[in-house]
């Protein structure tokens, strides 16, 4: 007689899928005995099982997740921390110091082991005052109302480079640091204020050159009245360009495609900007927007009246255009202050997503 086959369902057959004692208890099971075991039983549980009427029917053999209803107790609400805009400036202007050793840093290794050192802060707005006067002093013949193009353009260059710089440098300070994120605590808009100072660290040196040009460059443009906005123009630009610079560091962190972007976008911005060519080629009689367009466009774009204005009040012998002016000032300072609530409000999880 053949020796019966044992029955998996049946307990007493000595079947594999029931947990039968070992012939003798004392033996040690080994563990590649015990992962054998397991993973039989996992892939008989696995299979289907059939019904009476033949049709399949999977079963389901896992734990069901838990919901609020099912817990014995009320679960804690949600808290949600507020963002303190004083204190959190009050704790960045305690971390000055880290602030200025993060700006020190970023200018040293910025032009380390490069030939011409820091001398490429004044070679670049340079090199486009130059490709500029090309294209559309001599090419496209832009009116400048009487005034050089090299100065004209060299005017409006100068802080536009502070402001692409800025940006384009704060677009990655936060994943490019993301090991210091990750061990060390400190206020995490060290990074893109780093970025901004350092921008200002080039933009000093293009305006030394700036102010070394107007005087010698005819019909040589000596200091005048107008000069004294110059300061107030910088701040309002420098807000503005912080405030930008907060929102793309906070956003390249949960989104990577802002670094391939943004260079894009200061592409747009730069020639939407009276910076190559005067305002009244833009808006006026003479503009290529008309009407209500016409009448927006300063207030829409902040750019605008800034960049029109440096050159207003340092060649032009004008006051910049106070009422585009104050709406830009508002825009920016209002800007600052929502970007630098979201930033703070994020900016917790940068060591977890980084």
């Amino acid at each position: 007689m053949a020796p019966s086959t044992p029955d998996p369902g049946n307990p007493s057959s000595g079947g594999w899928l029931h947990d039968t004692p070992l012939a003798n208890d004392d033996e040690e099971v080994t563990l590649r005995t015990r992962k054998e075991r397991a993973a039989g039983r996992a892939r008989m549980l696995a299979e289907e099982d059939f019904d009476q009427t033949g049709q399949a029917s999977s079963i389901e053999y896992r734990v069901k997740p838990r919901t609020d209803d099912d817990l014995e107790v009320e679960p804690p609400p949600r808290q949600r921390y507020p963002v303190h805009l004083v204190a959190c400036m009050k704790e960045m202007v305690r971390s000055r110091e880290v602030l200025f050793t993060f700006v020190e840093r970023d200018v040293r290794v910025r032009y380390k082991q490069a030939v011409l050192g820091g001398f490429w802060a004044i070679v670049q707005p340079l090199m486009l005052m130059v490709i500029f006067t090309f294209v559309f002093g001599k090419i496209a013949k832009i009116p400048t109302g009487g005034i050089p193009y090299p100065i004209f353009s060299y005017t409006a260059l100068v802080p536009w480079q502070l402001f692409a710089s800025s940006i384009g440098y704060a677009t990655s300070s936060i994943i490019t640091n993301y090991a210091m994120i990750r061990k060390v605590y400190m206020p995490r808009e060290v990074f893109p204020f780093g970025a901004v100072l350092s921008s200002g660290v080039d933009f000093l040196a293009s305006t030394l050159i700036l102010f070394v040009m107007l005087p010698l460059y005819p019909p040589h443009y000596y200091p005048r009245l107008t000069w004294l906005a110059y300061p107030l123009l910088l701040l309002v630009l420098l807000v503005l360009a912080t405030a930008g610079a907060l929102l793309v560091a906070g956003i390249t962190v949960y989104f990577r495609d802002t670094r391939y972007g943004m260079p894009l976008i200061l592409q747009v911005l730069l020639y939407a900007t009276p910076v190559a060519y005067p305002l009244s080629r833009f808006v006026g009689s003479r503009g290529v927007l008309h009407g209500v367009a016409s009448t927006l466009y300063p207030y829409v774009n902040p750019l605008s009246p800034i960049m029109d204005g440096f050159r207003r009040v340092l060649v032009e012998g004008q006051w910049p255009a106070w009422g585009p002016f104050a709406s830009a000032a508002v825009v920016s300072f209002a800007l600052m202050a929502l970007s630098y609530r979201w930033y703070k409000s994020v900016d917790r999880n940068f060591a977890d997503v980084v």
